[in-house]
């Protein structure tokens, strides 16, 4: 299912295209050029390929059907690597190719260090994976994000970890990244709140290999979980050498974790670890069309992180069709102007924002490693 525009007379034609009626694919129009700013090389690559994966289908269906407005929509693609140098060299890139809008941003540092670039050229900006809540606290009016945002997983596991799971003692590692260090902030404080005591809270590096160090602390604290807020290259080495010390506690990490690439760098000592992350698509009611399509253009799944950059392409279309013209201002108006009643449906659900571009509400999945596998496990 793709976003539908409900009351705006404007927009009648694109709620046609969307609802599935046959028009001619776009083709001799002026584009409508969309920035693309993603981890496509570097340790982030898998999730960077499959947030791109989401946005080129979701183009591919729009222009299929006729296009935003009788133009096609156009991806520029720019490789930030997570690194914000490189996604401050990709967004001036983006603004010299005269992009409309960005749906950009695997990694909170990136997205941080392109919004003054966005806010300057007056890009309309959805952020489909940055998370830190320092990015809604830009106080950019034309941003406006599809997935969680701020310190909600770090809450979440300590519930996990103390309510459900009974942990007493607990450690926590993260990289200092924004969104990451926020994560274990919070882990620890509301963890603390819950009765648990944090017997050991720690840094690594990202980019490093060796975390022996680390690993005899945390196997002298006795701790019987580790928060690793940590992207899955250093998370699936640390698990690894855990277990190579033969250190029991149990590793529970944010939805970074859930990426394929995690499993196959810890290998079997991820066995028992779980995953505090968004609603994987198959979970998503709305979102079967899209798994299916998905897979018989990729052929894989799409797994935790495409289809929220899918709802970001059709969020910046479903906006450019209400208004009637490719006019930022007036489509961060309307995006703001939508309530619980009249919200865009996204597949990962109804998709309306707070003043800050920022969802009401957000549901979490908890997910352990069974038999090799991810495997959800409850809410």
């Amino acid at each position: 299912m793709l976003l539908s525009v409900p009351r705006i007379a404007g927009a009648l034609a694109f709620i046609t295209v969307l609802a599935g009626t046959a028009m001619p694919a776009a083709r001799a129009a002026d584009p409508i050029l969309i920035g693309f700013s993603a981890p496509l090389t570097g340790d982030a690559a898998g999730s960077g390929q499959e947030s791109l994966n989401g946005a080129k289908l979701a183009v591919e269906q729009i222009n299929a059907k006729g296009g935003v407005l009788g133009r096609p929509l156009q991806l520029v693609q720019g490789d930030d690597r997570c690194d914000p140098k490189d996604a401050a060299i990709v967004a001036q890139k983006f603004v010299a190719q005269k992009v409309a809008a960005a749906a950009s941003h695997y990694c909170s540092g990136a997205a941080l260090a392109a919004i003054p670039i966005f806010r300057d050229a007056g890009t309309l900006y959805v952020d489909w994976g940055a998370v830190s809540s320092k990015i809604p606290g830009s106080g950019y009016d034309r941003l406006f994000i599809t997935i969680y945002n701020g310190a909600q997983p770090g809450v979440y596991a300590a519930d996990i970890a103390v309510k459900k799971l009974g942990m007493k003692k607990l450690a926590v590692v993260d990289d200092r990244t924004p969104a990451d260090a926020e994560f274990a902030t919070a882990f620890q404080k509301h963890a603390k709140e819950l009765g648990a005591e944090i017997v050991l809270s720690g840094h690594i590096t990202q980019g490093d290999k060796d975390f022996s160090a680390f690993v005899t602390q945390v196997k002298g604290s006795g701790a019987q979980m580790l928060f690793t807020g940590n992207y899955y290259a250093e998370a699936g080495l640390l698990n690894r050498q855990l277990r190579d010390q033969q250190v029991s506690a149990v590793t529970i990490c944010p939805d970074t974790c859930m990426d394929p690439q995690f499993l196959a760098i810890a290998g079997a000592a991820a066995e028992g670890a779980y995953s505090v992350t968004q609603p994987q698509a198959d979970e998503l009611p709305a979102a079967k069309d899209f798994v299916a399509a998905y897979q018989k253009e990729f052929g894989k799944p799409p797994g935790y992180i495409g289809p929220y950059s899918y709802d970001a392409i059709n969020v910046i279309a479903a906006a450019y069709a209400a208004v009637g013209k490719v006019d930022n201002e007036a489509a961060a108006k309307y995006l703001h102007g939508l309530t619980q009643e009249t919200a865009l449906k996204g597949i990962t659900g109804p998709l309306n924002w707070k003043t800050d571009g920022t969802l009401p509400s957000f549901t979490f999945s908890v997910y352990q490693v069974k038999d090799g596998k991810m495997q959800f496990v409850g809410h």
